[in-house]
């Protein structure tokens, strides 16, 4: 067979097809190379996929309708018997069947090769002969076993790293539940689950930062992602294998053992892959302390925050590579070179005074622009568009979060948009510190709502100066005359009244008819306003209204009517 790497798809289920079907496969696309892109259409048009870059135009255009109605065709030709083959076989109840026949994924894996033994109730006897043609084909080099899985299968399996493959194996059975190419997982993540009450651990492994598209489910399909769990310490004895040629080493980590090993040693036999650990060196999470209640299995704290996408809740990791969303599928990394810019690439706004949200925004793809990235001028000669890259809003932040997130921003925000070792220029880091000042203004601005105590304080100040530059008119300025007409030149007495007795000389000036002086009021005196409650406020406002205006005649027996009453 030839080496090309655009035949993933028939790669990768040849090991886990009958030994026959593998043989005569592998003969054909021996004998006639054109053989095996045949092939390869074939299974990416049953499976639902693309076809190849390199196929004729005449297949690209007729292939989206043909597959929509092939796979209707087989899908009606398939239900009945699916549903009930896998009920009599498996012992699934009725109800399950239902549920696994409303499922796409599931109507695939039952017409896959590596379902055909379990229907015809032969799993125990072909199970051998598939394992030792996996075994010659695609070779175990590492199994951790009995792990609960959260994609690509929701089910306890043996996780088995192999030379191409990773395959999700029934512990009883021995069924393939599910298998990823190798060479498609580009980075790993050892999460310290969240939320949990024992220490618990997650991994996830991913083929794609971005799982977004403008045009919905495609791009995730085509993107497997890899996510598991187990305590940080075993509940019971955990069991690996590893191969090394042809020996083969197993060895059990007691009950009550860190198992961080074992997922280190899983994650070893996968070299293409980046490994990444989040540590409270880059984040330190200010709310998510621990309890009796909540255990974390990240020594100091957790190097993450709760957030919502949209209305779904999740968690935001902190690295110094990236940022990574999520512990559920889909999960997505914002790796710092690929961050817009200094300014653009992470920025944080208030939700309420309680909570705040991050945006993150992402260069532009390519292959997710509607057109060409160029617009013709005037003058005939193209120019670039301004990338305003993708961006994600993850929302309710607990605002005790901020102050972290930003000195997280501030560490690595010069190389938001650069790759690893490209230096700032002069002006490019005057351009960051001025980002960053910025960020820091804002940042001080939303640290939390006005309050009547903070008004309060606010309005304290501007008296203070209001009193100074009043005590300087009466000096003889024009505006302290205009303001002080009708007292003339008793300014010094009036001041020296106030000094002795205050409420006497108040009360002198409101007997006389003068204006308020709004510095001497009482309601301006610091602190006046929130210790007074709003009845009292208004009481207060009336009796000095009725002071200047003449109140009414008769209030006070108006007062002792209503007391009556």
């Amino acid at each position: 067979m030839s080496n090309s790497t655009e035949s993933h798809f028939l790669r990768t289920i040849l090991p886990a097809l009958p030994s026959e079907f593998s043989q005569q496969l592998r003969n054909l696309c021996s004998s006639n190379a054109s053989n095996e892109a045949f092939l390869e259409n074939f299974v990416r048009f049953l499976a639902g996929a693309d076809c190849t870059p390199d196929s004729s135009k005449g297949l690209r255009a007729q292939w989206p309708e043909k597959q929509v109605s092939t796979r209707q065709m087989l899908t009606d030709l398939l239900k009945p018997p699916a549903t009930v083959s896998t009920s009599e076989v498996n012992g699934a109840p009725l109800k399950r069947a239902r549920d696994d026949s409303g499922s796409e994924g599931s109507k695939r894996q039952r017409i896959s090769p590596t379902d055909a033994p379990a229907v015809a109730g032969a799993a125990n006897t072909n199970a051998p002969e598939a394992s030792s043609s996996t075994a010659a084909e695609d070779p175990i080099q590492f199994i951790l076993h009995s792990i609960s899985t959260t994609s690509p299968v929701r089910k306890k399996v043996d996780i088995e790293i192999r030379k191409d493959s990773i395959t999700f194996t029934n512990p009883t059975s021995r069924k393939v539940e599910a298998t990823v190419p190798v060479s498609c997982l580009r980075r790993a993540f050892i999460l310290p689950t969240r939320g949990k009450t024992k220490a618990h651990w997650t991994v996830v492994m991913t083929s794609s930062d971005y799982t977004g598209t403008a045009k919905g489910a495609p791009l995730a399909k085509d993107n497997p992602q890899i996510i598991f769990g187990l305590d940080a310490a075993a509940t019971a004895d955990l069991s690996t294998t590893e191969y090394k040629e042809s020996a083969e080493s197993k060895s059990t980590i007691p009950k009550g053992s860190s198992t961080i090993a074992a997922i280190r040693q899983l994650l070893s036999h996968l070299p293409n892959t980046v490994v990444y650990e989040p540590s409270v060196d880059e984040f330190k999470s200010s709310v998510n302390q621990f309890g009796s209640s909540t255990k974390s299995a990240s020594e100091g704290g957790v190097p993450g925050l709760e957030a919502y996408r949209a209305a779904k809740p999740g968690s935001l990791w902190f690295m110094k590579e990236g940022l990574l969303w999520g512990e559920s599928k889909p999960c997505e990394f914002w790796a710092i070179e690929d961050l817009l810019d200094s300014s653009e690439g992470v920025r944080l706004s208030p939700g309420s005074g309680r909570v705040f949200s991050v945006h993150l925004v992402r260069k532009s793809r390519k292959d997710d622009t509607s057109g060409d990235d160029k617009m013709q001028v005037e003058n005939g000669d193209e120019e670039e568009e301004e990338d305003l890259g993708i961006e994600t809003e993850l929302g309710m932040i607990d605002s005790r979060e901020r102050d972290g997130v930003f000195e997280w921003v501030r560490k690595h925000q010069n190389m938001f948009g650069r790759k690893p070792g490209n230096a700032l220029s002069a002006e490019e880091e005057e351009e960051v510190a001025a980002a960053a000042k910025a960020a820091k203004i804002a940042a001080q601005q939303l640290a939390g709502p006005s309050t009547i105590r903070s008004l309060a304080l606010d309005s304290d100040s501007e008296d203070e100066d209001f009193v100074g530059s009043e005590s300087d008119d009466g000096s003889g300025s024009e505006s302290g005359d205009d303001e002080e007409s009708g007292s003339g030149g008793d300014d010094g007495d009036e001041e020296e009244a106030e000094g002795s007795d205050e409420a006497d000389a108040e009360g002198d000036e409101d007997e006389e008819g003068g204006k308020l002086d709004p510095a001497r009021h009482p309601l301006m005196r610091p602190g006046a306003v929130p210790k007074m409650s709003k009845a009292a406020m208004n009481m207060v406002v009336g009796m000095l209204e009725d002071d200047l205006m003449g109140g009414p005649s008769g209030d006070g027996e108006e007062e002792v009517d209503e007391l009556e009453d």
